[in-house]
């Protein structure tokens, strides 16, 4: 098992963050069958910085990226599209319930018909898009707490033109850097290092084109699945996320022991993020537990991350 250091990536960035798990996503599922399972860590240089633990080279590691990216061209996860208003056709997160529970279903069925192969990794990200029982005020659905589109953007829209343009050389850069933030390509707001505060701006920022890094947006999106979404009572909660729309937080930890996608998973999901005392941390080797603000715009929801604190340290003087 070869040792990758991701230094492009940054664990204090939530960008950062979920494109590393992203990228171990991507492994994890090419790699099912070889009975090798990828394992990821953090290893604090300065920074915290993602090493990836697994049975593959740097070069065949950028290829494998850029083939899962243009594996998705027909992926039902980001094919979900829907009516709105006066028929225009939608390409977001915010369908009417029925038609939200309707694509769940046929997503369900798919995958029972045809087993894991296909379409378990759409079924996954569905899970982190929304529940269809939670609704907004105008009834349709409620997307997860990291949907920081509004306006004339659209999540999905947006997803499918990343995956449409994004390149090897994208991969190369958002794993390895430096990011230089040189490409038009759509940003789902999830840089932290380029926040903008909407609510502050006099202009559309949706009709702002944005430098961004596409390689770790689209890492960004494959790690979402990690972070599912669940109806609580009338509202929807979302994995390592707490407080209202407009005020949340987004916490997630930084570990030093290697662990594959199912243990990251029951680690992200573990209440204990919230609740944990600086001896339970240590025992479970997390040495630090970030945390970012979630603010969005009145006039539409626009959402960004403030720079990250740390929440949780396992040191008491931190």
């Amino acid at each position: 098992m070869t040792e990758l250091v991701l230094t492009g990536l940054e664990g204090r960035n939530p960008l950062g963050f979920l494109a590393a798990l992203g990228t171990l996503r991507v492994v994890a599922d090419a790699t099912k069958q070889r009975g090798s399972e990828p394992r990821l860590y953090w290893k604090s240089v300065g920074t915290f910085r993602p090493v990836l633990v697994a049975d593959i080279e740097r070069d065949a590691l950028v290829d494998l990226l850029a083939a899962d990216a243009a594996s998705f061209e027909e992926e039902p996860a980001i094919l979900l599209e829907y009516r709105k208003g006066e028929g225009k056709v939608a390409r977001d997160l915010k369908p009417p319930p029925g038609g939200f529970s309707t694509y769940l279903r046929s997503l369900v069925e798919d995958y029972l018909r045809s087993g894991a192969t296909g379409v378990a990794r759409s079924l996954a990200l569905a899970a982190a898009f929304a529940t269809d029982v939670a609704t907004d005020n105008n009834g349709n659905t409620k997307p997860t707490a990291l949907h920081f589109t509004a306006g004339q953007q659209e999540f999905l829209g947006m997803v499918r033109a990343l995956q449409r343009d994004v390149q090897r050389v994208d991969f190369e850069e958002a794993l390895f850097g430096p990011w230089r933030y040189a490409r038009s390509l759509p940003v789902l707001q999830w840089d932290n290092s380029r926040a903008v505060d909407y609510a502050l701006r006099a202009g559309d920022p949706s009709k702002e084109k944005k430098q961004g890094v596409p390689g770790a947006d689209w890492l960004a999106l494959r790690g979402l699945a990690f972070l599912p979404v669940a109806p609580r009572g009338d509202r929807v909660a979302t994995t390592g996320c707490r407080g209202g729309w407009k005020t949340g937080a987004f916490r997630w930890p930084m570990w030093t022991s290697g662990i594959g996608c199912r243990v990251v998973s029951s680690l992200l999901t573990s209440p204990e993020l919230f609740e944990v005392n600086p001896a339970v941390l240590r025992a479970r080797g997390i040495p630090l537990v970030f945390e970012v603000s979630i603010g969005r715009s009145d006039q539409g929801g626009y959402g960004s991350f403030s720079p990250a604190g740390v929440a949780r340290s396992a040191d008491p003087a931190v």
